[in-house]
Order: structure tokens, then sequence, then C-alpha cells
């Protein structure tokens, strides 16, 4: 016999049905899991459950208050089996276990086949013989019992389940949890999936926003967004793993902006190489310094370097630039 396991979840404020799926599924308070409990009392990684059609296991995962099944606390790590009206408390959590079998479709019967014998059709009397005209047939077209080929430039197509991105499906993950089992049917976890595959992507954003802020781990195309915080305006000499330096280290360079440490960091994040920047030549005129530049086999833009250096030296000073 085959079995679809449910649990019938009592908590505060709260009454639902979760269909248990087929494999393993986590029960946690953490955002992503297959029955989340949104509780303090409830670990990230509460447990774990692992159905088939035939039984039901559950297993602790080390959870900080622990995991009950019919008020014996389990051991971690420890498989428990599940039966018909089993109780188990997670916090304060009661989720009951009920089963229901599955009717198995009994295969229909073959059908005899009747053969039929072809019929001799009369020929027509003598005298009476009827000709047929053929129809004419219209210039490219194909005989009659031949039929046209398909076109060889169709591609072939894709099951669905394919064209979805990573982290959604074609069926409802989680609205179909909160109906009843009435409403379980294949039309309505489909129609459910259209919405969640608009807000869950939605939610991703929200929940990850943080991703966006670190330079480290942010999209390409928001780094304009980052450096609109300092002011700085990139140009297309800038690679993108210069422009990401540049922002994770914006904070230090800025607040020791106008010293030497400052200046030869940022040139050095542009060209690869350390500046020797030297203002002791005894002489020299005073509050001018210069700045070597190492070109380690490179194309330099000598006015891009003079923008850089005048953005971030001293306003009172001027310099000497050699390349």
């Amino acid at each position: 016999m085959k079995y679809e396991y449910h649990f019938q979840i009592e908590g505060p404020e709260t009454s639902q049905l979760f269909t248990i799926p087929v494999g393993k599924a986590s029960i946690g308070r953490q955002k992503g899991s297959d029955l989340q409990l949104d509780d303090p009392q409830i670990s990230r990684q509460h447990a774990q459950l692992e159905c088939t059609d035939t039984d039901c296991q559950i297993m602790d995962l080390g959870s900080s208050n622990g995991t009950r099944v019919n008020e014996a606390k389990l051991t971690p790590n420890v498989i428990v089996p599940l039966s018909q009206d089993d109780v188990v408390k997670i916090g304060p959590f009661t989720l009951i276990l009920s089963q229901i079998q599955i009717e198995e479709k009994i295969p229909e019967p073959e059908v005899e086949q009747i053969k039929i014998e072809a019929v001799e059709e009369p020929q027509p009397k003598e005298g009476f013989e009827e000709e047929i005209e053929a129809l004419p047939e219209e210039p490219g077209s194909p005989p009659p019992s031949e039929a046209p080929a398909p076109p060889d430039n169709l591609e072939p197509r894709l099951p669905a389940e394919t064209l979805l991105p990573p982290g959604l499906t074609i069926r409802s993950q989680r609205l179909m949890n909160y109906l009843p089992d009435i409403y379980h049917t294949d039309f309505l976890a489909r129609f459910l999936g259209l919405l969640e595959s608009i807000q869950r992507p939605i939610e991703w954003n929200i929940d990850n926003f943080d991703l966006y802020l670190d330079p480290g781990t942010s999209i390409t195309s928001f780094l304009p967004w980052l450096a609109n915080w300092f002011e700085i305006t990139f140009d297309t000499t800038w690679n993108e793993e210069q422009r990401r330096t540049l922002l994770k280290e914006a904070h230090m360079i800025y607040a020791r902006r106008g010293t030497r440490w400052a200046l030869s960091r940022v040139l050095e994040i542009y060209t690869g190489g350390t500046p020797e920047i030297s203002d002791s030549d005894e002489k020299g005129e005073p509050f001018i310094f210069s700045v070597k530049i190492p070109t380690l086999g490179k194309k330099i833009d000598k006015k891009i370097i003079e923008e850089l250096i005048d953005a971030h030296k001293p306003a009172h000073t001027s310099y000497i630039l050699k390349i």
C-alpha cells in the first residue's frame, strides 16, 4: 500500500495542514525551510523529515530545545519512525501525523481485437461504367498519398522545468500549504505557481539586499550607485576588479585624503604598480613633489593619472609626473 503523509499543525495564532513531500524535508526557523516555524524556541535547522510512499521518519538535528515524539525526547541525529496519529512537539507547535492511503489505478482489461475481413466491392454492370476525371493538381502540391515534410529549422521544445530559473518550479511550493486538501489539485498547484514565480524573486531581493551594498558581492550594474556615495565617477578605463577594490577601500582612502598613503593607494589600484612619491628634494621648490609611475609593460594614459593626482593631492601643492 502507498500512503500520503500530512501534519496538522497547531501553534500560537496558527492552525494549518502541511503536506509532507516525498523525500527529505527540513523543519526550522530560517527562511527556505520546507516547513518554516517562526518562533524563537525553534532552531534555524531544527529537524528533518524523510518520507516515502510506505513510511515516514523524523530526526532531530541537534536543536537547542529538542524535539519530542509522543512526549519522548529524541536523541539528536537519530532517525525515529512515525506512524498514524503520532504527536510531534517542536517548541510551542504541535504536529499530528496523518497518513492517507493512495488509491492505485487498476489496469484496464485489454479489449479483444475483432478481425474484419474486406468485402469485395461489386463491379458495375456492363454498359454503365462511369468515367471519373482526375481533379487538376495545383503546381508544387505533393501527391495525396504523401504528407508534407516538417521544416528542418524547427528546434526541439524543452520541458517546462528546464526553462525555469533556479529555486522556482511550475507548481506551488508554499501557498498550497495554506489550503485544505480538497483544493490540492494539479490545476490549482500550477495556478498558484504562477503567483509564486512573481512573489518569491521579490522576497529574495528584499531578504538579501545586504549583498547589493557590499562591493565584493554586488552585481556590476549596481556599482555606480555605490560609487555615488563617495561622488566617484568611473570611466571606461576602469575595469570591474579596479572598481570593486576602490569601493572596498574608499572609506579608508577618503579618511586620509590628501596624504601620501591615500594618493599612492589610489594610483596603485588604477595602475597595478606602486608609485614612487617624493618630496625630499632639497633643490626643489617648496610645496612641489614628484610622482614616478611604473608602466609594468602597460599603456598608461597620462591625462587620467593627472586627474587622479589632482583629486587626491593636498590642495596647496604642485607635482612633477614621470612615467
